[in-house]
């Protein structure tokens, strides 16, 4: 279940691009090779002719990384719904691959004034557009007051920048632990357990039955997977200002969280998967050697209609587990984006507004996806989906700093020196914390 291209910046994005592989792949193998895969910078002929080929006085272009059962839904009933609103706004949907070139593709297209109006934007890009001055800032809007607290949990957050919000949350995922029920069992556990100790002690009676089992399985060594875990644990990132790592990813508690995971790894409990061993996460699951992944909901998306499905009646999934915290898990997922250069930016915000309506939540919540709206009837969700909107709950979001990736890479390295043993917890820290505020400091 790997799909990682050497060349791709971000483990995040690696991770959404083996689910985008797992539910895609004969459609993007068909793409990649006809007209598809290219991107222009050219207007379409249409978009000059004044009125939309509806006959709408406004024409906004929506750029978004749908999957091929979410563009269905989204073109055959919500666009219709908002068109029928909105007789005088036309919508033309703009499917874009989400690979590493997207990114350059935005940039691309802002420099030459060729930008859309609105994007669903992958939610770590927003800071970066903000401060180059291509988005809109939405806390202008009059009635954005209406909206800002609409979201779930902390959502709304990975849209700040300096003070002011860029975007809001259109779809939104996280990872939850997802257990073997029948290795659960052979643990001693008729349940999820609640909290760390619980997990480890587990961890350690199937270890002593068997060494080749493994109680958890951590997917990277990024901060979308080892993060949570490090939050938890009582591990801290950057200060409340995200201007400095130092005091915080160096402090005594962040160097108790590592010293405590590596503790965990040197004892077989967490599996080498963390460090690119093997047996890799999904695998070691389904085959029956750990206990635990973390995993997002395209695990469910992509395994139900495959050759693992019949095990998916063993698993079970539960909220991540506490401990010197309550525990935690990091947010993923997209948020809609207003770009500076739109010509229609009220209609624009119109649309925006009406994608987090509830009605659209609910259909694009039908394809997998999980709605950001506070108080979504979870009901409306598959079962297996809404553990998913309890984690959201509690989950935090990254530091929204423009500099992401390259601190992302820095404590990605840093958890890989710690759990080999090429360096040990409190120098890799306080080494690393230096790094990431030369980065944070900018040239």
């Amino acid at each position: 279940m790997t799909f990682r291209p050497p060349h791709l910046r971000s483990p995040y994005l690696r991770l959404r691009l083996r689910r985008l592989a797992s539910l895609l792949a004969p459609a993007l193998a068909a793409c990649l090779t006809a007209a598809c895969a290219s991107y222009s910078l050219a207007p379409d002929p249409a978009d000059t002719q004044g009125r939309s080929a509806s006959g709408a006085a406004i024409e906004l272009t929506y750029w978004h990384t749908y999957s091929d059962v979410e563009t269905k839904v989204f073109e055959a009933r919500v666009l219709p719904m908002f068109e029928k609103q909105h007789p005088d706004i036309a919508v033309r949907a703009v499917r874009q691959n989400y690979t590493s070139q997207l990114n350059d593709n935005i940039v691309a297209a802002v420099a030459d004034d060729k930008q859309p109006d609105v994007m669903r934007m992958d939610i770590i890009w927003v800071p970066q557009f903000a401060r180059s001055g291509a988005l809109t800032d939405l806390s202008v809007m009059p009635d954005f007051a209406d909206y800002e607290h609409r979201f779930t949990g902390a959502l709304i957050q990975t849209n700040l920048y300096e003070g002011r919000y860029y975007g809001i949350p259109l779809d939104a995922t996280t990872m939850v632990p997802i257990y073997d029920k029948r290795l659960l069992a052979e643990a001693g556990l008729d349940a999820p357990p609640e909290t760390f100790d619980q997990l480890i002690a587990a961890s350690r009676r199937l270890k002593a039955k068997d060494e080749g089992l493994y109680g958890v399985s951590v997917c990277c060594s990024s901060t979308w997977g080892m993060l949570p875990y490090f939050r938890t644990l009582g591990g801290e990132l950057l200060g409340p200002d995200n201007e400095r790592a130092s005091g915080y990813l160096d402090g005594e508690r962040s160097v108790k969280a590592m010293e405590k995971l590596k503790g965990w790894y040197d004892e077989g409990l967490i599996s080498p998967s963390v460090v690119g061993g093997e047996p890799g996460g999904w695998d070691g699951l389904f085959d029956g050697k750990i206990m635990m992944i973390d995993e997002a909901h395209w695990f469910f998306t992509s395994n139900v209609n495959g050759s693992n499905a019949a095990r998916l009646a063993d698993m079970t999934t539960a909220l991540f587990p506490s401990d010197a915290r309550e525990g935690t898990s990091i947010i993923g997922g997209e948020n809609l984006v207003l770009f500076k250069g739109s010509r229609h930016p009220d209609a624009a915000w119109t649309f925006m507004k009406f994608m987090v309506s509830e009605p659209v939540q609910e259909m694009m919540a039908e394809t997998g996806l999980i709605p950001s709206i506070r108080d979504f009837d979870r009901n409306k969700l598959k079962p297996v989906y809404r553990v998913y909107l309890d984690q959201l709950a509690r989950a935090e979001p990254r530091p929204p700093v423009p500099e992401w990736d390259e601190v992302d890479d820095v404590f990605s390295r840093m958890v890989t020196r710690v759990l080999v043993g090429e360096q040990d917890a409190a120098g890799a820290l306080r080494e690393s914390a230096a790094k990431i505020d030369a980065i944070l400091a900018g040239p």
